[in-house]
């Protein structure tokens, strides 16, 4: 009750503050953020409309250069070429009418004049005698193309000019090329007018590096800078995007800081030698507008403020008045005292960051029963006890907490396993020193289970992590009559994984036939042909993960599903034999392992008889192979089920023999049609005449005799090949032949010429 009041009270206060706050915040930033997005837009149309028109005016101005210089060309033929005194007599009296610095006409064989405005004319001038920047424009000329140069600085007038250059034909044909200079300063008339953005702007022009060409007279900014970036007037972000923009001839809408005010500017690039247009807006009528509306604004967020502060004190005092009582329930466990679950992830979250350790978790034997038997007012009194031994035996920078029931977690600064196996028993000792009742002698234990932090983890991943295995750990510590200690190993519990993705997918797996068939080659010795193969099964799974059989087959065994597994194969075989059978080749016997509880199952024989029905396949290119441990079981029941098989056909084979506990006698009591003998021998027999020689001749004499044939596996040298055929095998299997391979693959080496 205590606690819902207490979040209702806060609940409230922090509902009224919210609702109140975020009205008049909402309304208020709204309101600015239109005003000011209204007056953004406006001005950005404003500016771009304006540097148009402008830039609209400069192209003009150089468009009617352009033309006076073609006028000019027009009255230059042959004869004026060839003559250059006459040409500059009539280039200087041309030059009278129009204003450029310089003229200049030379042909194609590099001779030509250079009158300027002052009278002086340069007759059978050379290109040496001129700039840089005007030898460039004329070779552009005289390729064919009206060229206008970067700025330079004339050796004239000392002044910042650009040079025009077109070409000039006669009847058609290039003759030379005619060029013109003039100041920058000719496009000052048409950016200089006071009537940019109605009066409240001005225009100036720069170049790609923010240097400027021409300089408005009604620029805000009294001190000349000789660029844009000169000064503290742009910030960092508006920096990098004006360089942006200059780099890429792009426009930009931005802004800048000039004593305490804000100025919006537009950069556009003119398109000509990497002019830009600086435009700025001034807005001087439109400023005390918005900052008297800025104003009203800044109040109404003032009061908002005011009100937030309010209520946070408000609620502060609240939290204040109840915040053990709030502790007291959020992070206490309310029979023992100890922290609960919460506040112990927070606590271990905070440990890891500072340095390594581990998580213990204990729980008693059989607690329920103890309640049952005890009564609960006892067990309250025992957690309540084994809290008590927790406090005595946690150290500096160490601390626990009481889960649910009997569940206790607890975080040592430790990660010498020997350390804490002694603390883990010395603290079980104590709890199990707890009278459970005086007319009773029974006996408490503790089950722990511990994992060490990983060296270098994230801390907040680790802590998730470890309470994630402790539960592994007390799991596997689980069951047992006394106190029980178990530490985490990250080897065994990625088997369990394993194991549990094997179990929860294996149905699946063979629905999809995930399940693939492979074949390894049995050779006969006698001539090194092809006598058969041995099918072996290998579980690609969907996502391209291959699970090898020594991972699944125990399993299977151990759960039963090797009786479905174990008919899929014998399917898979016969599947294999029919697809060779319909492409023209000679079929090889292919052996199938077959397990205990296959072998004996009721409807074992009738299940393979309807897969030869259904494939229709010869039995007699079937080997079923059975371990020998089925031997030892009952000879009489297992002979019975060999003969009902051979009698439809099959052949049985007694695979890995010599690996187990059967005999010779044994089998010779067996009806079986083949014994495989298990490389063990081989690996024995390294004496050549040693006793494991003579058991395996003898082995291979007696089933000769018994009408049985002999197949080595775990042929892997050219001297185990030697061996087992000195000694009379028939077949040999192994890898001095072929691992085993995909069926694909076998049928490419083995069948391609049956």
């Amino acid at each position: 009750m205590l606690e819902q009041k207490l979040h209702r009270q806060l609940r409230h206060a922090a509902v009224l503050t919210a609702c109140v706050g975020a009205v008049i915040l909402l309304v208020g930033l709204g309101l600015a953020g239109y005003l000011y997005g209204i007056r953004r837009q406006a001005q950005r149309e404003r500016a771009i409309a304006e540097a148009e028109e402008y830039r609209s005016r400069i192209r003009k101005q150089l468009q009617a250069d352009f033309k006076t210089l073609a006028a000019l060309s027009a009255f230059i033929g042959p004869e004026e070429a060839d003559d250059l005194h006459a040409l500059a007599s009539q280039i200087s009296q041309a030059q009278n009418y129009c204003d450029f610095v310089n003229v200049v006409y030379f042909n194609r064989d590099g001779r030509g004049v250079i009158c300027g405005r002052d009278d002086s004319v340069i007759v059978d001038a050379s290109f040496d005698d001129l700039s840089s920047q005007g030898r460039y424009s004329i070779e552009q000329a005289l390729a064919g193309q009206n060229f206008i140069s970067k700025l330079f600085n004339s050796e004239i007038t000392q002044m910042s000019v650009f040079v025009y250059s077109v070409p000039v034909y006669s009847d058609g044909e290039l003759i030379g090329a005619l060029a013109a200079s003039d100041h920058i300063e000719i496009f000052s008339d048409i950016l200089s007018g006071n009537t940019v953005l109605g009066g409240r702007g001005y225009i100036h022009m720069i170049n790609s590096q923010g240097q400027f060409l021409i300089r408005s007279p009604h620029t805000v900014v009294r001190e000349e800078l000789p660029s844009i970036f000169d000064g503290p007037y742009l910030s960092q972000s508006s920096r990098t995007q004006v360089q942006e923009a200059l780099d890429n001839q792009q426009q930009l809408f931005s802004t800048f800081r000039y004593e305490g005010h804000e100025y919006p500017f537009l950069l556009e690039p003119v398109g000509i030698n990497n002019w830009y247009l600086f435009c700025v807006s001034t807005g001087s009528g439109e400023a005390a507008y918005m900052e008297r509306t800025m104003s009203v604004i800044q109040a109404m967020l003032a009061a908002v403020a005011l009100l937030l502060i309010f209520f946070m004190i408000y609620g502060y005092r609240l939290l204040h008045s109840s915040n053990q009582k709030l502790l007291q329930l959020a992070y206490r466990d309310s029979l023992t005292g100890a922290e609960n679950m919460v506040r112990f992830t927070q606590r271990l979250i905070s440990s890891l960051e500072e340095g390594r350790g581990c998580v213990a978790a204990l729980n008693l034997r059989q607690f329920p029963f103890l309640t049952e038997l005890f009564g609960r007012k006892r067990t309250e009194q025992l957690l309540c006890r084994i809290k008590e031994i927790l406090d005595e035996h946690v150290q500096d920078n160490e601390f626990f907490c009481r889960d649910t029931e009997d569940r206790f977690y607890l975080f040592l600064r430790q990660t010498d396993p020997d350390i804490i196996r002694a603390r883990l028993k010395s603290l079980s000792a104590d709890i199990e020193q707890y009278p459970m009742g005086s007319s009773t002698d029974y006996r408490l234990a503790v089950y722990c289970g511990v994992t060490i932090a990983d060296e270098g983890a994230d801390a907040r991943q680790e802590s998730e992590a470890m309470l994630t295995r402790i539960h592994f750990a007390l799991d596997k510590a689980q069951g047992g009559h006394s106190s029980t200690i178990w530490f985490f190993d990250t080897e065994l519990h990625k088997q369990e994984e394993l194991e549990n993705y094997i179990e929860s997918h294996m149905q699946n797996a063979l629905a999809k036939e995930e399940f693939k068939l492979y074949l390894q080659p049995k050779i006969r010795l006698e001539d090194g042909k092809l006598y058969g193969a041995e099918a072996l099964v290998r579980w690609q799974t969907g996502d391209g993960r291959t699970v090898y059989p020594n991972q699944f087959i125990p399993l299977f065994e151990r759960n039963g599903f090797c009786v479905e597994l174990d008919l899929y194969m014998v399917e898979q075989a016969c599947r294999h034999l029919r697809a060779w059978m319909d492409r023209g080749l000679s079929p090889v016997p292919i052996s199938v392992n077959q397990s205990k509880l296959l072998f004996f199952q009721a409807d074992y024989v009738s299940r393979l008889t309807q897969l030869l029905e259904t494939y229709q396949i010869s039995p007699t290119l079937i080997i079923l192979e059975i371990l020998e441990g089925l031997a030892l079981e009952n000879v009489e029941e297992l002979n019975a089920k060999i003969s009902q098989l051979q009698a439809i056909g099959f052949r049985v084979s007694l695979d890995d023999f010599g690996s187990g506990y059967s005999s010779l006698n044994t089998v010779g009591k067996l009806q079986i049609d083949e014994i495989k003998l298990d490389r063990a021998f081989l690996l024995d027999a390294a004496d050549r005449k040693g006793r494991v020689r003579l058991i395996m001749e003898e082995t291979v004499r007696m089933a000769q005799r018994l009408g049985i044939s002999t197949v080595a596996e775990g042929v892997e040298t050219p001297e185990d090949e030697q061996l087992v055929r000195s000694i009379g095998c028939d077949v040999g299997q192994g890898y001095l032949y072929s691992r085993p391979l995909a069926a694909g693959d076998f049928d490419e080496r083995y069948m391609a010429g049956s």
